[in-house]
Protein backbone atom coordinates (compact mmCIF):
# COMPACT_ATOMS: atom_id res chain seq x y z
CA UNK A 1 0.00 0.00 0.00
CA UNK A 2 3.31 2.47 0.64
CA UNK A 3 4.43 1.87 -2.46
CA UNK A 4 0.97 2.11 -4.15
CA UNK A 5 1.04 6.52 -2.16
CA UNK A 6 4.27 7.01 -3.43
CA UNK A 7 3.69 6.12 -7.26
CA UNK A 8 0.53 8.08 -7.19
CA UNK A 9 2.53 11.10 -5.35
CA UNK A 10 5.19 10.95 -7.79
CA UNK A 11 2.73 10.51 -10.87
CA UNK A 12 1.04 13.65 -9.50
CA UNK A 13 4.20 15.63 -9.12
CA UNK A 14 5.67 15.09 -12.31
CA UNK A 15 1.96 15.92 -14.35
CA UNK A 16 2.02 19.42 -11.97
CA UNK A 17 5.71 19.73 -13.37
CA UNK A 18 4.86 21.69 -16.69
CA UNK A 19 2.25 24.11 -14.96
CA UNK A 20 4.86 25.09 -12.08
CA UNK A 21 7.94 25.73 -14.36
CA UNK A 22 5.37 28.25 -17.41
CA UNK A 23 3.67 29.67 -14.32
CA UNK A 24 7.53 30.43 -12.48
CA UNK A 25 8.35 31.54 -16.22
CA UNK A 26 5.69 34.06 -16.11
CA UNK A 27 6.51 35.61 -12.46
CA UNK A 28 10.30 36.19 -13.89
CA UNK A 29 9.08 37.88 -16.68
CA UNK A 30 6.59 40.46 -14.24
CA UNK A 31 9.69 40.45 -11.85
CA UNK A 32 12.04 42.17 -14.92
CA UNK A 33 9.34 44.01 -15.93
CA UNK A 34 8.73 45.63 -12.41
CA UNK A 35 12.23 46.42 -12.71
CA UNK A 36 11.44 48.87 -15.37
CA UNK A 37 10.25 52.24 -16.33
CA UNK A 38 8.99 51.16 -20.27
CA UNK A 39 9.55 47.92 -21.94
CA UNK A 40 11.63 48.41 -24.59
CA UNK A 41 9.39 46.77 -27.61
CA UNK A 42 12.40 47.51 -30.39
CA UNK A 43 14.43 44.60 -28.73
CA UNK A 44 11.49 42.06 -28.51
CA UNK A 45 9.39 40.31 -31.01
CA UNK A 46 5.76 40.69 -31.63
CA UNK A 47 2.91 40.14 -33.48
CA UNK A 48 0.73 42.29 -35.67
CA UNK A 49 -2.86 40.59 -36.49
CA UNK A 50 -5.59 42.87 -39.28
CA UNK A 51 -8.22 42.45 -37.64
CA UNK A 52 -9.76 45.36 -39.80
CA UNK A 53 -9.79 43.52 -42.81
CA UNK A 54 -9.93 39.68 -40.51
CA UNK A 55 -12.18 40.53 -37.93
CA UNK A 56 -12.22 38.57 -34.99
CA UNK A 57 -14.54 38.67 -31.70
CA UNK A 58 -12.99 39.49 -28.26
CA UNK A 59 -12.97 35.62 -27.54
CA UNK A 60 -11.50 35.25 -30.71
CA UNK A 61 -8.43 37.76 -29.80
CA UNK A 62 -7.92 36.37 -26.27
CA UNK A 63 -7.24 32.71 -27.70
CA UNK A 64 -4.81 34.37 -29.92
CA UNK A 65 -3.09 36.42 -26.74
CA UNK A 66 -3.30 32.68 -24.95
CA UNK A 67 -0.87 30.98 -27.00
CA UNK A 68 1.83 33.76 -27.27
CA UNK A 69 4.25 32.77 -25.12
CA UNK A 70 6.03 35.76 -23.74
CA UNK A 71 9.30 34.66 -23.81
CA UNK A 72 9.30 34.87 -27.76
CA UNK A 73 6.79 37.75 -28.06
CA UNK A 74 5.85 40.28 -25.73
CA UNK A 75 3.53 42.26 -27.79
CA UNK A 76 0.46 41.97 -29.63
CA UNK A 77 -0.93 45.41 -32.49
CA UNK A 78 -4.11 45.11 -33.26
CA UNK A 79 -4.56 46.68 -36.63
CA UNK A 80 -8.36 47.87 -35.91
CA UNK A 81 -9.00 50.22 -39.82
CA UNK A 82 -7.89 49.48 -42.85
CA UNK A 83 -10.06 50.99 -46.61
CA UNK A 84 -12.06 48.08 -46.14
CA UNK A 85 -13.74 48.21 -42.84
CA UNK A 86 -13.33 50.01 -39.62
CA UNK A 87 -13.16 47.57 -36.55
CA UNK A 88 -13.58 49.97 -33.44
CA UNK A 89 -16.46 51.41 -32.25
CA UNK A 90 -16.80 55.04 -31.74
CA UNK A 91 -19.25 57.56 -30.58
CA UNK A 92 -17.36 60.18 -32.87
CA UNK A 93 -17.96 57.83 -36.11
CA UNK A 94 -21.63 57.27 -34.80
CA UNK A 95 -20.40 52.95 -35.26
CA UNK A 96 -21.59 51.89 -31.88
CA UNK A 97 -23.09 48.54 -31.81
CA UNK A 98 -22.33 48.36 -35.76
CA UNK A 99 -21.38 44.43 -36.76
CA UNK A 100 -18.27 43.03 -36.74
CA UNK A 101 -16.68 45.43 -34.78
CA UNK A 102 -14.85 46.03 -31.28
CA UNK A 103 -16.68 47.66 -28.62
CA UNK A 104 -14.67 50.09 -25.47
CA UNK A 105 -15.78 47.29 -23.31
CA UNK A 106 -14.20 44.46 -25.33
CA UNK A 107 -11.04 46.41 -25.76
CA UNK A 108 -10.82 46.73 -22.32
CA UNK A 109 -11.29 43.13 -21.70
CA UNK A 110 -8.55 42.07 -24.24
CA UNK A 111 -6.33 44.34 -22.75
CA UNK A 112 -7.00 42.98 -19.33
CA UNK A 113 -6.45 39.77 -20.40
CA UNK A 114 -3.31 40.50 -22.75
CA UNK A 115 -1.84 42.26 -19.36
CA UNK A 116 -2.67 38.68 -17.25
CA UNK A 117 -0.47 36.91 -20.26
CA UNK A 118 2.00 39.53 -19.44
CA UNK A 119 1.75 40.80 -23.04
CA UNK A 120 1.72 44.68 -24.25
CA UNK A 121 -1.94 45.23 -26.29
CA UNK A 122 -1.13 48.26 -28.94
CA UNK A 123 -3.98 49.34 -31.48
CA UNK A 124 -3.55 50.35 -34.43
CA UNK A 125 -4.95 53.24 -36.11
CA UNK A 126 -4.03 54.07 -39.00
CA UNK A 127 -3.60 57.74 -40.59
CA UNK A 128 -3.70 59.61 -42.57
CA UNK A 129 -3.47 57.31 -45.15
CA UNK A 130 -5.79 53.46 -45.38
CA UNK A 131 -9.00 55.69 -44.01
CA UNK A 132 -11.71 54.88 -47.40
CA UNK A 133 -14.02 52.95 -44.66
CA UNK A 134 -13.26 55.94 -41.75
CA UNK A 135 -14.92 58.76 -44.11
CA UNK A 136 -17.64 56.78 -45.39
CA UNK A 137 -18.51 56.20 -41.35
CA UNK A 138 -17.87 59.71 -41.07
CA UNK A 139 -19.34 60.81 -44.13
CA UNK A 140 -22.98 59.22 -42.53
CA UNK A 141 -22.87 60.50 -39.39
CA UNK A 142 -21.02 63.93 -40.10
CA UNK A 143 -21.06 64.90 -44.12
CA UNK A 144 -19.39 68.40 -42.94
CA UNK A 145 -16.36 67.25 -41.54
CA UNK A 146 -15.82 64.50 -43.50
CA UNK A 147 -15.67 67.08 -46.34
CA UNK A 148 -13.30 69.30 -44.43
CA UNK A 149 -10.50 66.48 -42.88
CA UNK A 150 -11.10 64.75 -46.36
CA UNK A 151 -7.89 64.70 -49.11
CA UNK A 152 -8.98 62.30 -51.02
CA UNK A 153 -10.86 59.47 -51.08
CA UNK A 154 -8.55 57.48 -48.86
CA UNK A 155 -6.13 59.55 -47.38
CA UNK A 156 -7.24 62.22 -44.15
CA UNK A 157 -5.92 65.96 -45.15
CA UNK A 158 -3.02 65.73 -42.62
CA UNK A 159 -2.37 69.65 -43.26
CA UNK A 160 -5.71 70.57 -42.14
CA UNK A 161 -6.14 71.64 -37.99
CA UNK A 162 -9.32 70.34 -37.78
CA UNK A 163 -7.68 66.85 -39.06
CA UNK A 164 -5.13 67.00 -35.93
CA UNK A 165 -8.40 67.42 -33.65
CA UNK A 166 -10.57 64.72 -35.05
CA UNK A 167 -7.69 62.36 -34.87
CA UNK A 168 -6.39 62.99 -31.78
CA UNK A 169 -10.00 62.30 -30.25
CA UNK A 170 -10.74 59.01 -31.68
CA UNK A 171 -7.00 58.42 -30.16
CA UNK A 172 -7.94 59.40 -27.03
CA UNK A 173 -11.20 57.21 -27.01
CA UNK A 174 -8.37 54.32 -27.80
CA UNK A 175 -6.25 55.34 -25.34
CA UNK A 176 -8.58 55.06 -22.74
CA UNK A 177 -9.85 52.38 -23.86
CA UNK A 178 -6.28 50.28 -23.67
CA UNK A 179 -4.68 52.24 -21.03
CA UNK A 180 -4.74 49.56 -17.96
CA UNK A 181 -1.78 48.03 -18.63
CA UNK A 182 1.72 48.39 -17.34
CA UNK A 183 2.98 49.82 -20.76
CA UNK A 184 1.09 51.85 -22.87
CA UNK A 185 1.58 52.35 -27.16
CA UNK A 186 -0.12 53.27 -29.60
CA UNK A 187 0.38 52.97 -33.34
CA UNK A 188 0.27 55.81 -35.32
CA UNK A 189 0.03 54.52 -38.76
CA UNK A 190 2.04 56.25 -41.74
CA UNK A 191 2.13 54.12 -44.70
CA UNK A 192 1.73 54.76 -48.25
CA UNK A 193 0.30 58.07 -47.71
CA UNK A 194 -0.81 60.49 -50.59
CA UNK A 195 1.41 62.92 -51.41
CA UNK A 196 3.64 62.48 -48.41
CA UNK A 197 6.82 63.31 -50.87
CA UNK A 198 5.24 66.71 -51.98
CA UNK A 199 3.78 67.63 -48.04
CA UNK A 200 6.64 65.59 -46.00
CA UNK A 201 7.12 68.59 -43.45
CA UNK A 202 3.51 68.90 -43.34
CA UNK A 203 2.77 64.72 -42.53
CA UNK A 204 5.85 64.92 -39.69
CA UNK A 205 4.40 67.78 -37.87
CA UNK A 206 0.97 66.02 -38.21
CA UNK A 207 2.73 62.94 -36.48
CA UNK A 208 4.70 65.04 -34.48
CA UNK A 209 1.24 66.59 -32.81
CA UNK A 210 -0.25 63.13 -32.45
CA UNK A 211 3.01 61.43 -30.54
CA UNK A 212 3.04 64.70 -28.45
CA UNK A 213 -0.91 64.26 -27.32
CA UNK A 214 -0.29 60.42 -26.83
CA UNK A 215 3.15 61.49 -24.41
CA UNK A 216 0.52 63.32 -22.43
CA UNK A 217 -1.61 60.60 -21.89
CA UNK A 218 1.34 58.65 -20.42
CA UNK A 219 1.75 56.66 -24.24
CA UNK A 220 4.40 56.16 -26.44
CA UNK A 221 3.61 55.83 -30.18
CA UNK A 222 4.88 53.86 -33.10
CA UNK A 223 4.55 54.70 -36.73
CA UNK A 224 5.45 52.94 -40.38
CA UNK A 225 8.35 53.60 -42.04
CA UNK A 226 7.88 54.69 -46.01
CA UNK A 227 6.37 58.10 -45.37
CA UNK A 228 9.69 59.33 -43.90
CA UNK A 229 12.39 61.23 -45.77
CA UNK A 230 15.88 61.72 -45.29
CA UNK A 231 15.40 65.23 -44.30
CA UNK A 232 12.80 65.06 -41.63
CA UNK A 233 12.18 66.51 -38.35
CA UNK A 234 9.90 63.92 -36.93
CA UNK A 235 10.47 63.31 -32.88
CA UNK A 236 12.89 60.96 -32.13
CA UNK A 237 10.58 59.68 -29.68
CA UNK A 238 8.50 57.67 -32.18
CA UNK A 239 9.38 54.33 -32.75
CA UNK A 240 9.62 53.63 -36.41
CA UNK A 241 8.07 49.76 -37.57
CA UNK A 242 10.64 49.00 -41.10
CA UNK A 243 9.36 47.64 -43.39
CA UNK A 244 10.84 48.27 -46.66
CA UNK A 245 12.30 51.37 -48.16
CA UNK A 246 10.48 51.07 -51.31
CA UNK A 247 7.51 49.99 -49.96
CA UNK A 248 5.18 47.54 -52.20
CA UNK A 249 6.79 49.31 -55.07
CA UNK A 250 9.39 46.76 -57.55
CA UNK A 251 9.43 49.25 -60.85
CA UNK A 252 12.84 50.90 -61.10
CA UNK A 253 11.93 53.84 -61.64
CA UNK A 254 10.11 53.92 -58.72
CA UNK A 255 12.80 52.64 -56.63
CA UNK A 256 15.52 55.15 -57.76
CA UNK A 257 13.35 58.10 -56.63
CA UNK A 258 12.62 56.77 -53.46
CA UNK A 259 16.00 55.71 -52.47
CA UNK A 260 16.86 59.08 -53.17
CA UNK A 261 14.03 60.49 -50.68
CA UNK A 262 13.35 58.37 -48.38
CA UNK A 263 14.93 57.39 -45.32
CA UNK A 264 16.84 54.67 -44.41
CA UNK A 265 17.37 52.52 -42.04
CA UNK A 266 20.91 54.29 -40.70
CA UNK A 267 19.04 57.74 -41.39
CA UNK A 268 16.53 57.13 -38.65
CA UNK A 269 19.17 55.27 -36.12
CA UNK A 270 18.44 57.83 -33.37
CA UNK A 271 14.54 56.35 -33.32
CA UNK A 272 13.64 53.05 -31.43
CA UNK A 273 13.66 50.70 -34.95
CA UNK A 274 11.20 47.98 -35.18
CA UNK A 275 12.19 45.31 -38.25
CA UNK A 276 9.34 44.31 -39.83
CA UNK A 277 10.55 43.00 -43.36
CA UNK A 278 7.85 43.00 -45.85
CA UNK A 279 9.61 40.19 -47.46
CA UNK A 280 10.43 37.67 -44.39
CA UNK A 281 7.97 39.17 -42.02
CA UNK A 282 4.49 39.59 -43.78
CA UNK A 283 2.06 37.02 -43.84
CA UNK A 284 -1.51 36.80 -45.76
CA UNK A 285 -3.73 34.80 -43.17
CA UNK A 286 -4.94 33.21 -46.03
CA UNK A 287 -2.09 31.51 -46.45
CA UNK A 288 -2.41 30.00 -43.36
CA UNK A 289 -4.34 26.63 -44.84
CA UNK A 290 -1.02 26.07 -47.05
CA UNK A 291 1.25 23.93 -44.02
CA UNK A 292 4.43 23.70 -46.65
CA UNK A 293 4.26 27.99 -46.97
CA UNK A 294 3.77 28.17 -43.12
CA UNK A 295 6.51 26.15 -42.70
CA UNK A 296 8.73 27.72 -44.81
CA UNK A 297 7.80 30.95 -42.96
CA UNK A 298 8.42 29.79 -39.84
CA UNK A 299 11.85 28.65 -40.74
CA UNK A 300 12.88 32.01 -42.17
CA UNK A 301 11.40 33.66 -39.45
CA UNK A 302 13.47 31.78 -37.04
CA UNK A 303 16.99 31.68 -38.93
CA UNK A 304 16.62 35.67 -40.50
CA UNK A 305 19.00 37.76 -38.95
CA UNK A 306 17.05 40.66 -37.12
CA UNK A 307 19.63 42.77 -38.21
CA UNK A 308 18.33 42.35 -41.78
CA UNK A 309 16.40 45.29 -43.57
CA UNK A 310 14.13 45.81 -46.60
CA UNK A 311 16.20 48.65 -48.27
CA UNK A 312 16.94 49.57 -52.28
CA UNK A 313 19.49 48.14 -53.99
CA UNK A 314 21.01 51.26 -55.83
CA UNK A 315 23.76 49.03 -57.81
CA UNK A 316 20.67 46.88 -59.84
CA UNK A 317 17.41 49.02 -58.88
CA UNK A 318 15.66 46.28 -56.76
CA UNK A 319 14.54 45.79 -53.39
CA UNK A 320 16.84 43.59 -50.74
CA UNK A 321 15.43 42.69 -47.81
CA UNK A 322 18.69 40.79 -46.42
CA UNK A 323 20.51 44.05 -46.47
CA UNK A 324 22.72 43.71 -42.97
CA UNK A 325 22.58 46.97 -40.80
CA UNK A 326 25.44 46.00 -38.06
CA UNK A 327 24.37 49.67 -36.32
CA UNK A 328 21.21 48.69 -35.50
CA UNK A 329 21.17 47.05 -32.34
CA UNK A 330 17.96 44.81 -32.25
CA UNK A 331 16.76 41.50 -31.47
CA UNK A 332 13.19 41.87 -32.04
CA UNK A 333 10.97 41.10 -35.00
CA UNK A 334 7.16 42.28 -35.98
CA UNK A 335 5.20 39.27 -37.30
CA UNK A 336 2.43 40.96 -39.82
CA UNK A 337 -0.39 38.83 -40.41
CA UNK A 338 -2.86 40.78 -43.04
CA UNK A 339 -6.19 39.96 -44.11
CA UNK A 340 -7.50 40.56 -47.54
CA UNK A 341 -10.94 41.97 -48.83
CA UNK A 342 -13.82 40.11 -47.22
CA UNK A 343 -11.41 37.72 -45.91
CA UNK A 344 -12.92 35.37 -43.61
CA UNK A 345 -10.54 33.52 -41.12
CA UNK A 346 -9.62 30.04 -39.44
CA UNK A 347 -9.29 30.46 -35.78
CA UNK A 348 -7.97 26.56 -35.86
CA UNK A 349 -5.36 27.70 -38.38
CA UNK A 350 -4.52 30.54 -36.89
CA UNK A 351 -4.18 28.95 -33.36
CA UNK A 352 -1.49 26.47 -34.81
CA UNK A 353 0.09 28.98 -36.30
CA UNK A 354 0.84 31.53 -33.67
CA UNK A 355 1.50 27.80 -31.47
CA UNK A 356 4.72 27.04 -33.98
CA UNK A 357 5.77 30.22 -34.24
CA UNK A 358 6.23 30.24 -30.77
CA UNK A 359 8.88 27.59 -30.90
CA UNK A 360 12.88 28.96 -31.20
CA UNK A 361 15.34 27.25 -32.67
CA UNK A 362 17.68 25.30 -30.26
CA UNK A 363 20.40 28.16 -31.44
CA UNK A 364 17.78 31.40 -30.40
CA UNK A 365 17.28 30.01 -26.70
CA UNK A 366 19.70 32.24 -25.33
CA UNK A 367 19.08 35.19 -27.66
CA UNK A 368 15.04 34.95 -26.33
CA UNK A 369 16.81 34.75 -22.79
CA UNK A 370 19.03 38.06 -23.93
CA UNK A 371 15.22 39.69 -25.56
CA UNK A 372 13.78 38.92 -21.83
CA UNK A 373 16.25 40.93 -19.98
CA UNK A 374 17.12 43.92 -22.47
CA UNK A 375 17.26 47.23 -21.46
CA UNK A 376 14.93 49.75 -20.96
CA UNK A 377 14.77 52.98 -23.02
CA UNK A 378 15.53 56.37 -20.69
CA UNK A 379 12.98 58.22 -21.88
CA UNK A 380 10.02 59.00 -19.79
CA UNK A 381 6.29 60.35 -19.71
CA UNK A 382 4.37 61.91 -17.36
CA UNK A 383 1.47 59.51 -16.65
CA UNK A 384 -0.58 62.29 -14.65
CA UNK A 385 -3.64 62.21 -16.48
CA UNK A 386 -3.69 57.88 -16.01
CA UNK A 387 -2.24 57.89 -12.77
CA UNK A 388 -3.01 54.50 -10.94
CA UNK A 389 -3.92 52.42 -13.97
CA UNK A 390 -0.49 52.24 -15.73
CA UNK A 391 0.54 50.55 -12.27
Amino acid sequence: MKKIKIIIVTIFSLLLVPISVYAKTNQQVMQEENQTNAAKISERNGILLDVARCPLTKYEIEQVIAQMNPQRFSYLILHLNDDEHVTFQSKILGNVGAPNTLSTEDLQAITADARKHHIILIPDFDTPGHCEALLRLLNQHNPKLAREIRMDNQTLDYTNSQTVKFVKEIDGELSQACSDQKYTYLMMGGDEVAGSGTHSKALMNYFNQLNEYENHQGFRTVMWNDSITKHNDLSDKIAITYWAQGGANTASGLLRKYFSDRATVADLIHHPLINANEAHNYLNISDLSDPAFVADFIKQFNQDNPQNFNLINNQNWTNNPDSYQKEVATDGQLVCLWGGKNQGNNMEQLIQFIKELNIPLPSQSSQVSKVNSSSIESQSFSNSKIGSITG
